[in-house]
């Protein structure tokens, strides 16, 4: 099952997860589609144990009660790096359920280290949803632009005109956009995540706090 999967991901790497076939991993391996499916029973359950596997590379940690914002944090970070590493990987955690053995493992070390923050089931239960819908969705948007063809120059440039062209828009019928527009534009992708993990993260604490009270 290893070879499958790992054929899976470089057949995912060269042409995404739309090119990713039951048929190109068979290719891959050197055998027939029919041998494949003595594994696997299709194209959906290949694309759960490749977004398995990705999740599994990210290290678990203890859950302790003084450090666990970090350490929800640092497996997140490490979710986003492990889809953003393989093309589109990102997609094959939208849509679905992870019901594989590692996203298993490490959803329950993920709620554990939540429980840890004193954070309320009902919050753990759908954060847990939502942290990981925001992760994914983080590192499909960042892979865009870096699987377009486009240099690093022209990534850049782009947005320097994105920035440029909220700049110079009306102030007359767009006042806060234009007056907000150096803040618009002026954070990285990193910046952008970091942000978006922090508010959710307080959000979820003040759900709980909320609860509690």
């Amino acid at each position: 099952m290893e070879q499958v999967v790992a054929a899976a991901i470089e057949v995912l790497d060269e042409g995404g997860v739309v090119g990713l076939s039951m048929r190109k991993v068979a290719e891959r391996l050197g055998t027939g589609a029919a041998t494949l499916y003595a594994y696997v029973s299709g194209r959906d359950e290949l694309l759960e144990l490749v977004f398995d596997e990705l999740i599994g590379s990210v290290p678990l940690p203890d859950p302790d009660p003084e450090r666990w914002r970090e350490q929800l944090m640092a497996m997140l970070r490490g979710l986003r790096a492990a889809l953003r590493s393989h093309r589109d990987a990102a997609l094959t955690g939208l849509g679905r359920v992870p019901t594989a053995p590692k996203s298993l493992a490490a959803a329950e070390v993920m709620a554990s280290v939540m429980r840890a923050g004193g954070l309320t089931d009902r919050v753990i239960a759908l954060g847990l949803d939502q942290l990981t819908l925001y992760v994914c969705a983080c590192a499909f948007e960042d892979g865009m632009l870096e699987q377009s063809g486009m240099s690093e120059t022209e990534v850049r440039e782009y947005y320097e005109e994105i920035h440029d062209f909220f700049e110079s828009l009306p102030t007359d019928r767009f006042p806060v956009i234009a007056s907000i527009a150096t803040e618009m534009g002026g954070h990285d992708d990193d910046a952008r995540f970091e942000f978006g993990l922090d508010a959710m993260i307080s959000g979820l604490e003040r759900l709980s706090a909320r609860a509690s009270g």
